[in-house]
């Protein structure tokens, strides 16, 4: 049995005295604005360029946090820094994001996809809750309505064009375009935010998801044909696990309960999830280091991909916040027997000793693989939504451990099967 609340207790305890100090002591830029996005494990600046999705994700993390702990103003202040930043420089006149920037906020390189922009309309979208300013609700808006048509004229013109050069889809965009979708909910009409968000559940569902093996795929061809190279039969498990928590927020959205359980009508959605959080935890565990690998081939091919044993940071706390939200809506007592495994070993290896922060990404050994804690493609995003989330999931799993017993079947997964 977990100890909910000491396991609570920890995870604040590195939220607010490990992770946040990091980040509000070293990555803001006092003299260009904006943040550093290249860290070294010691908090000192490695030299580079701003890329707009980590710029965006900083404000939001900072921004959420306020509205979700206890409103420390320090960390509006960091999100305000941050976001006048974006404002400025982040994209064109007519609310295109750009991907890359310089240091001073000129731009480098255009967005190849739809993820600087959501990142940027959910930051808008978190500083107007915080802050009340109908100017950021506004910039929210008009930066994701046309990122919304602009995506469906894109997929059409992807199915026009078959038979030319493959075009290849990617998981990250549905869920970017869905998790702000979730953050935009307050801003937008209700039939209207339903609509919307629904189209994009059942186009994760039915293009990304393999109907023989429900296996959630990270790379499809237009309408969700199958790839059968290296890339399609990969299985991202850090986004795989990110896809599995914003479905149950999703879910949990759609069918509020004051139980805490998943309503009827997602009840079926919510059920796939979990088998898909177990069924990923069995195949992706590093049986002789411990900890999860960050990719697996659903087929069971060589994967040949040099970095799939790296054990990430973020790919763990997400890992620990879906396993955790499985089980609070679904009461699927599986997945905390992962939980306390994933948690056992995360909290043993990330956490610096010496330094504040957390190690980005260790190798097999539990050794620190750079001595970096911030790159481009990792920083503050998933360990500060996700620490938080935890902490604040665990004191609920309290609260609810003596109420109404489980109303869902038993979830067995189907280990070794091959599908995720």
């Amino acid at each position: 049995m977990l100890d909910f609340q000491k396991l609570s207790a920890l995870y604040q305890q590195a939220l607010l005295r490990q992770v946040v100090p990091f980040w509000l002591k070293n990555s803001r830029d006092m003299k260009c604005g904006g943040y550093f996005d290249l860290l070294s494990t010691t908090g000192e600046v490695i030299e580079g360029d701003k890329f707009v999705t980590q710029q965006a994700q900083q404000v939001w993390a900072f921004a959420w946090l306020y509205n979700n702990l206890d409103g420390q103003p320090a960390w509006l202040e960091h999100a305000q820094h941050g976001a006048a930043f974006l404002y400025q420089f982040a994209h064109t006149d007519t609310l295109t994001c750009y991907a890359q920037l310089d240091r001073r906020g000129r731009p480098v390189a255009a967005a190849t996809d739809v993820t600087p922009d959501c990142s940027t309309a959910m930051a808008y979208a978190q500083l107007h809750q915080a802050t009340g300013n109908d100017e950021w609700a506004m910039l929210a808006k008009q930066l994701a309505t046309p990122l919304l048509r602009r995506w469906e004229e894109t997929r059409i013109q992807q199915i026009e064009q078959l038979g030319a050069f493959r075009q290849i889809r990617h998981l990250s965009e549905p869920i970017a375009l869905l998790k702000m979708l979730l953050e935009m909910q307050p801003l937008v009409e209700e039939e209207h935010w339903k609509q919307q968000a629904e189209v994009l559940v059942q186009e994760i569902l039915n293009e990304f998801v393999d109907k023989r093996t429900d296996v959630l795929r990270e790379y499809v061809l237009p309408e969700g044909s199958f790839i059968n190279t290296p890339e399609g039969r990969r299985i991202n498990v850090g986004l795989t696990f990110q896809t599995a928590s914003c479905l149950l927020d999703f879910c949990a959205e759609t069918t509020p309960s004051r139980t805490g359980l998943i309503g009827n009508k997602q009840r079926k959605l919510a059920m796939q999830v979990v088998q898909w959080c177990l069924r990923l935890c069995a195949q992706s565990w590093d049986e002789l280091g411990g900890g999860l690998n960050q990719f697996i081939d659903f087929k069971q091919q060589p994967v040949l991909f040099p970095d799939w044993q790296q054990k990430w940071a973020w790919i763990h706390v997400e890992a620990l916040a879906a396993l955790l939200k499985c089980h609070f809506y679904t009461r699927q007592s599986e997945c905390l027997t992962w939980f306390k495994r994933i948690n056992d070993y995360t909290l043993h290896h990330f956490p610096d000793p010496k330094q504040t922060g957390w190690h980005l990404v260790i190798d097999q050994h539990g050794q620190p693989l750079i001595n970096v804690k911030s790159i481009p493609s990792a920083g503050c995003y998933s360990l500060i939504r996700c620490l938080t989330e935890i902490a604040q999931l665990l004191t609920k799993c309290e609260q609810a451990q003596l109420k109404a017993p489980a109303r869902f079947p038993k979830v067995v997964p189907a280990v070794g099967s091959g599908s995720v």
